[in-house]
């Protein structure tokens, strides 16, 4: 997702110069148009580095080269590099924060000593921009320097484009662990089946497995449905956003994930969603009826969906160019100079 963030400023005219850990550098020379700095991550057994990373040789960089940048973006606000760019280069910096809530990890209490403690003692001054309102009223929470724009991850277009004719199928886009809790999809898409036996919708499952997907083979074999629920595997981009457009909407019921990209790619395709109220685009869904967000969803609101197909697709071709991942360098650009 990053990368393509980055190249989408490349590709409108901007240098990017990318900070990651040396765990993830390529073992081949990259040709990517951008610049990528992989710095070695300290301590990895108490800063893991996919959840909590700290680059100490961030420090000497940023106060050499902070005057280099027209601007420094770095996600989160509980993050150690944050907390470095905000505190080492406070006018340059800002933060793109995804959070809506404290992080569950030891019972949230490293979060809460993070955001009562450091955020509140030295992250103040450092301009936020959210990619939810959920996340924007999180952070508001601690007297922070919260702007008063959202800035979503942002949908390829060229990928993910909207279409209006739609077919007779739903798209489930999840890899397949226990969290996603697709088997409840399953659930109620099979009581859809025995409540409108002549809708002919089938449903297609996209994602690698997780741990799932014998389970879930399990119930579709067992309730008779192996003519209706195709296992598609994990898919290319391309291949997903093919299915996603021409499908009738989307399905998901997650237990855990706030952030789910599916989500937006499914809007950005003209395909309505139904969800519960755990991913954080909820608030959007149901406020510009871009399909259902509840939780407990059932058959009935499948059947809402299908019944008002036209309505709710037109409503998410409206919404999609907000999307726009094109969008997305120029609206960071317009904060700097505000």
């Amino acid at each position: 997702m990053i990368f393509q963030v980055c190249m989408e400023f490349v590709k409108q005219g901007h240098e990017v110069t990318l900070v990651a850990g040396k765990e993830y550098e390529p073992t081949t020379p990259s040709t990517l148009p951008i610049k990528v700095l992989y710095f070695r991550s300290a301590m990895p057994w108490l800063f893991v580095p996919s959840l909590l990373p700290f680059h100490p040789q961030l420090i000497p960089y940023l106060r050499k080269h902070k005057n280099e940048f027209d601007v420094i973006i770095s996600s989160d606000i509980f993050s150690i590099n944050s907390f470095l760019a905000a505190t080492i280069a406070t006018d340059k910096t800002i933060l793109w924060n995804e959070q809506g809530k404290h992080n569950r990890k030891f019972f949230k209490i490293p979060s809460l000593i993070w955001y009562q403690v450091v955020v509140r003692l030295c992250m103040q001054k450092v301009r936020v921009t959210s990619r939810s309102p959920i996340a924007e009223r999180f952070a508001l929470q601690f007297g922070m320097n919260v702007l008063p724009v959202v800035i979503d991850h942002g949908i390829d277009e060229r990928i993910f484009y909207a279409q209006c004719e739609k077919e007779p199928f739903f798209i489930i886009s999840a890899r397949l662990d226990a969290y996603k809790n697709v088997l409840s999809i399953l659930v109620q898409y099979k009581r859809y089946t025995e409540l409108y036996p002549d809708a002919p919708h089938r449903l297609y499952i996209a994602g690698s497995d997780a741990g799932e997907l014998e389970r879930l083979q399990a119930y579709v074999v067992e309730h008779q449905l192996e003519d209706q629920v195709v296992f598609l595997g994990r898919v290319s981009q391309t291949v997903l956003a093919d299915y996603m457009r021409r499908a009738t909407c989307m399905l998901c019921n997650s237990l855990k994930e706030s952030n789910m990209i599916s989500i937006d790619e499914s809007i950005a395709s003209g395909t309505p969603v139904i969800t519960n109220t755990v991913p954080y685009s909820y608030e959007w869904i149901k406020q510009y009826q871009l399909g259902i967000a509840k939780d407990n969803w059932t058959a009935e609101d499948i059947h809402e969906v299908v019944r008002n197909n036209s309505r709710y697709v037109t409503n998410c071709i409206a919404y999609a160019p907000q999307l726009s991942l094109s969008l997305l360098p120029q609206k960071f650009i317009q904060l700097v100079h505000s």
